[in-house]
């Protein structure tokens, strides 16, 4: 009887042992839970400080930081500065959904030149830049090339909008300083706005 009395004893320990782990088992299945919870809310952010929500390219932030590593890791590069024209004029005259539209048909080609080595970035309202590591200057022309047929196969295709873009190069080698790049790239995309200007062309004609 006593045996029967201390195996009962122990099996009741055993299960308060157990029920004890439960717990703590059900505890951290809930904190795990939670940490995930988190981690995806701050990866959803991250994500949201680095990507435009309009265009789905990399935003200024991840433009700065991007920026900032070029000189480090390529003995060349490319810059293109754009401006998308009549962005102003669209929003005024027909709603900020044909100007947000003029800017997803801006983005799309960019995205179909964009790749490992060529980065694109929105950094302002309707000015963007590309950043080619490792190129020469005929690997730019290149890419000019391919992102202006996009262009105008999108414009061919667009129904009551078209997407007119000024744009301005530079490249550096040897001893460049990214900034000097990007400000040269920067004035000549504003001589061609300016080009473009005086040539006289209305809403929706190309150069």
């Amino acid at each position: 009887m006593a045996e029967l009395e201390e195996l009962q004893r122990e099996l009741d320990k055993a299960r308060a042992e157990r029920d004890e782990l439960d717990l703590e088992l059900r505890d951290t299945r809930l904190l795990v839970k939670e940490v995930n919870g988190f981690v995806k809310y701050y990866q959803d952010l991250l994500q949201k400080l680095e990507l435009d929500a309009l265009t789905g390219l990399p935003g200024s932030n991840k433009y700065i930081a991007f920026k900032a590593t070029v000189e480090k890791h390529a003995a060349t590069v490319g810059v293109i500065a754009f401006d998308v024209n009549d962005l102003k004029y669209y929003n005024d005259n027909k709603g900020h959904q044909a100007g947000d539209h003029l800017l997803q048909m801006a983005a799309e080609s960019f995205h179909f030149v964009a790749d490992r080595r060529v980065q694109i970035f929105r950094t302002g309202g309707d000015e963007f830049v590309g950043i080619a590591m490792g190129c020469t200057e005929s690997d730019i022309d290149a890419i000019i090339a391919k992102w202006q047929k996009k262009l105008e196969e999108l414009n061919s295709a667009a129904a009551g909008i078209r997407c007119n873009i000024a744009f301005g190069c530079a490249y550096g080698d040897k001893g460049y300083k990214i900034d000097d790049v990007l400000a040269l790239a920067d004035e000549r995309m504003y001589a061609e706005k300016q080009r473009m200007k005086k040539c006289g062309l209305k809403i929706g004609e190309m150069r």
